[in-house]
């Protein structure tokens, strides 16, 4: 794993989306480990006391917490933490055929995957810029954004969706700073 760190070299601090399990779980684990200090976000409240096992068994730099990206108020608190880096990780899937699967359950993972990410990427951006620091947006995407699958196409879709602006942020970003805007 690449070491992350940001142009002073001071200790970074890295917020990660979706810590219940699976990657957002191992990478905060991985980066701890390497001695960052991790702040682990999680859906569910019981998601956290298996997490505290974990970091006190291996005396680990994490802060995990409930946030549900969907929920506007508490995306609003990633403003409070002091964060370098902002890990773009949680989502949820649907399946089901492009003919038969109801556009509510399209919107609930666009919801998720997109639209929660990109406030979760704009309030993280607004306080590095305030702050006038270097910083770091990582967006987990998925290789079926690029390569749908059948009967995946919510989440393929939202995956392109996430990808896509992902790549547009970082050309802007680019912009910017030869401008001297940021």
């Amino acid at each position: 794993m690449k070491i992350l760190k940001n142009k002073k070299n001071d200790f970074t601090n890295i917020l990660i989306t979706g810590c219940g399990s699976g990657l957002g779980k191992s990478s905060a684990i991985a980066l701890a480990k390497l001695g960052y200090h991790v702040f682990a976000s999680v859906e569910f409240m019981q998601e956290i006391e298996d997490f505290q096992k974990i970091i006190i068994l291996e005396n680990l730099n994490i802060d995990v917490f409930c946030l549900n990206i969907l929920d506007k108020n508490a995306r609003k608190m990633i403003s409070n933490f002091d964060i370098d880096i902002l890990v773009c990780n949680a989502a949820i899937g649907n399946s089901g055929s492009v003919a038969e699967f109801s556009v509510d359950d399209v919107r609930k993972v666009f919801d998720t995957n997109v639209f929660a990410h990109l406030e979760c990427i704009q309030i993280a951006l607004e306080d590095m810029i305030c702050k006038k620091k270097a910083g770091r947006i990582i967006i987990l995407s998925s290789l079926v954004g690029r390569i749908p699958m059948p009967f995946l196409s919510p989440y393929c879709a939202s995956k392109f969706a996430l990808d896509c602006f992902g790549i547009c942020l970082r050309q802007e970003m680019k912009l910017l700073n030869k401008l001297k805007r940021y």
